[in-house]
């Protein structure tokens, strides 16, 4: 770490502070010897349970891409890539080195009304739209067949644990395939929880987008919706910007909402195995979303 700063920055660390994150990245605050403060993140590649391998760079250039698109259409509302580097040369393992943006996390803010600015900035990247020809696109595939291939991957863990089905899951990835969503272009951060949102001044900033896709904005508010974050004011500042209620009672709601609660209820089920009030809740949950969907 101290090898790439100064190869890249001419700097030397003054001082390093683990931050929280997800349990994909392994994230550093870095102050320099000049003040300047920095975000460094970092990860081996690695294969997911089906197998698909995640190669670090290509996710920290396509959030390099979610982010530089979203600044220069709405605003300066994510962090600047500064820097990635997957040769391992400098460092043990992939890395970007980011701006920091300074603030406190929403999970932490007590008494302030950010839903209705949380609705707006949904939406606002919800408005912004690909290049149909864009390689994230042309290699994606058709959307609903995309979305199918997605729910499979999510539910297939849980086979294991006798909570569906492989028949079930059959039906459940049919049912998406023949789903056709209303726009399949739109910018998908997929993770806006407030932990990942941080608040300055009455502005929100928008960070960790390591999970961005180019498809429906149902899905996103369906991602938000399992963060229980989807209330009146929410909609109030997501239909300022759209114009029009998003339709988060359909069918095709509940199948995005399938591909989260899926992973989530997997995560708690078989890696965090001691939050049994968690494990229960999710369970619930995901017994209740089978039913809607499968009828």
């Amino acid at each position: 770490m101290d090898d790439a700063v100064k190869k890249h920055f001419n700097c030397d660390i003054a001082e390093k502070t683990r931050l929280e994150g997800g349990y994909t990245f392994h994230t550093w605050l870095l102050t320099f010897t000049n003040g300047r403060k920095v975000v460094f993140r970092t990860q081996k590649n690695f294969k997911t349970s089906s197998g698909r391998d995640i190669i670090i760079t290509d996710v920290f250039e396509r959030e390099a891409f979610f982010y530089k698109t979203i600044n220069d259409t709405i605003g300066h509302v994510c962090p600047n890539i500064y820097l990635i580097d997957g040769t391992c040369e400098y460092f043990e393992m992939p890395y970007q080195i980011s701006e920091y943006l300074p603030g406190q996390r929403l999970d932490l803010c007590e008494d302030i009304d950010i839903f209705f600015k949380y609705g707006e900035l949904a939406a606002k990247i919800g408005c912004i739209e690909i290049d149909e020809n864009h390689k994230y696109i042309t290699e994606r595939g058709v959307w609903e067949e995309f979305m199918a291939n997605r729910l499979y991957e999510r539910l297939f863990p849980l086979v294991k644990n006798d909570v569906i089905s492989l028949p079930e899951i059959n039906e459940i990835t049919k049912i998406m395939r023949n789903s056709k969503a209303k726009k399949n272009l739109s910018f998908l951060h997929l993770d806006m929880r407030f932990v990942n949102m941080i608040y300055n001044n009455g502005n929100i900033f928008l960070i960790d987008a390591e999970n961005c896709e180019f498809g429906d904005p149902l899905f996103e508010l369906a991602v938000i919706d399992m963060s229980n974050c989807i209330n009146d004011s929410f909609l109030e500042g997501y239909i300022s910007v759209s114009r029009k209620m998003p339709d988060i009672t359909s069918d095709l709601f509940h199948l995005y909402k399938m591909e989260r609660l899926a992973l989530v209820y997997d995560l708690f089920l078989n890696v965090i195995t001691n939050d049994k009030a968690s494990t229960e809740l999710y369970a619930t949950k995901f017994k209740e979303l089978k039913k809607i969907i499968l009828g």
